[in-house]
C-alpha cells in the first residue's frame, strides 16, 4: 500500500507539472545610448543599424540639423522570441565629413523571455579615431579606449526602467531647483557675459554666410535633450533673422549653473551683411527641456563694424 501511495503521488506531481502554464516566450531589450561627444560641437550625424537574429530590422541617420540627434536616447527590440540575438551598430560623424566616422561602436546581447532588459552603450572620447589610425578589428569594438568583444551576457544586464539615466541627480536641473533661468552672452568655446549693447564680433563662416557666436548660462533645465532656439531681430531694419534650433548637451558651470557656447547664429539671409554691420540685434534664446519646462533670456548686442 505504501509503495502504491508513493507512486500515485509521483504521478500526480507529473500531471500537475505537465498542466502548469508555460513561461513567457518573448522579451524586450532596450539599448540606452549616452555620449561624451557633444552634438553640434563634436558630432553632427549618427548612423544607427539594429539587427535581430542577424537580420537588419531598422536603419536610421540622425542629424543635428533637423534636431533628431540628442542624448540620452533609447532603441527598442520589442517582443522578440527568447534567445534572439540583438545588435546595435553606431557610427558618429563630425561636421562636413559624412564618409569617415569619428567613432564606431557595436553592442549585442540576447533576449530573455518574460524580461525587459537594459543594455547601456556609451560613446566615449577615448574611442574617437584619429585620421589614419587603426580601428578595432571586426567583430571587436572600442570600449573605454580598448578593443573588446561587443557581446554582453544577458544575465548581467539590469532590468529596464524609464528613469535609467536619472540615477544620478541632473546637475543642470536638481530636484530642489526653482524656475528656469537663461542668461545670454557670447563665446565660441566658453561662455562670456555681456551687458546690453556690448559689441560682438561678426565672423565669416567656413561655408559662406556671416555669424556671431552666442553662448548661454542657465539652470533648472535638463542637461541632455533640451531644445535651444535662438531668434534675432534688427529693429532699425525691421529684419527678423532665421532662427537657429539645436539640441546640445549642456556643460556644468559654477554656482549651480550650466552653460552652452558656440551657438553659430547666422545673420545674413534676406539682408546682406553690409547692411547689418554696426546695427543692434536683439537676441532671444529659449531652452525647452524634455520635461516641457522652458526658460528664455534676452540680450541686445551691437554688431561689429568689421568682419573677422
Amino acid at each position: 500500500m505504501r509503495h502504491f501511495l508513493l507512486a500515485a503521488l509521483a504521478l500526480c506531481a507529473l500531471l500537475i507539472a505537465g498542466c502548469s502554464a508555460p513561461g513567457p516566450t518573448t522579451g524586450t531589450v532596450v539599448i540606452g545610448v549616452t555620449s561624451e561627444l557633444r552634438v553640434g560641437a563634436d558630432i553632427d550625424l549618427l548612423r544607427v543599424v539594429l539587427r535581430a537574429g542577424g537580420e537588419v530590422i531598422h536603419e536610421d541617420a540622425l542629424a543635428q540639423e533637423n534636431a533628431q540627434l540628442f542624448f540620452p536616447r533609447e532603441f527598442f527590440f520589442s517582443d522578440l522570441e527568447d534567445g534572439t540575438a540583438v545588435e546595435i551598430s553606431l557610427e558618429a560623424f563630425g561636421a562636413g565629413d559624412a564618409e569617415r566616422p569619428l567613432l564606431a561602436r557595436t553592442a549585442s546581447t540576447r533576449v530573455i523571455g518574460g524580461r525587459t532588459l537594459l543594455l547601456r552603450v556609451r560613446l566615449e572620447r577615448e574611442c574617437v579615431v584619429a585620421p589614419g589610425a587603426a580601428t578595432c578589428p571586426a567583430p571587436q569594438t572600442c570600449v573605454a579606449g580598448g578593443c573588446s568583444a561587443p557581446d554582453v551576457d544577458p544575465s548581467l544586464l539590469e532590468p529596464y526602467s524609464p528613469s535609467w539615466n536619472g540615477d544620478a541627480e541632473d546637475l543642470c536641473k536638481p530636484a530642489a531647483g526653482g524656475e528656469p533661468v537663461v542668461v545670454v552672452g557670447e563665446g565660441q568655446a566658453d561662455y562670456f557675459p555681456l551687458e546690453d549693447l556690448d559689441e560682438v564680433q561678426v565672423e565669416a563662416g567656413p561655408q559662406g554666410g556671416y555669424h556671431i557666436f552666442v553662448a548661454i548660462r542657465l539652470k533648472n533645465l535638463r542637461r541632455s535633450g533640451s531644445l535651444t532656439v535662438v531668434n534675432g531681430f534688427v529693429p532699425e531694419l525691421g529684419y527678423a533673422i532665421e532662427p537657429l534650433e539645436v539640441i546640445f548637451t549642456l556643460d556644468p558651470d559654477e554656482g549651480g549653473f550650466c552653460k552652452l557656447a558656440g551657438l553659430r547664429f547666422r545673420l545674413d539671409g534676406e539682408r546682406k551683411i553690409e547692411e547689418l554691420l554696426g546695427k543692434v540685434v536683439e537676441i532671444e534664446v529659449t531652452v525647452t527641456d524634455p520635461d516641457g519646462d522652458a526658460g528664455t533670456g534676452k540680450r541686445a548686442m551691437t554688431l561689429s563694424q568689421t568682419i573677422l
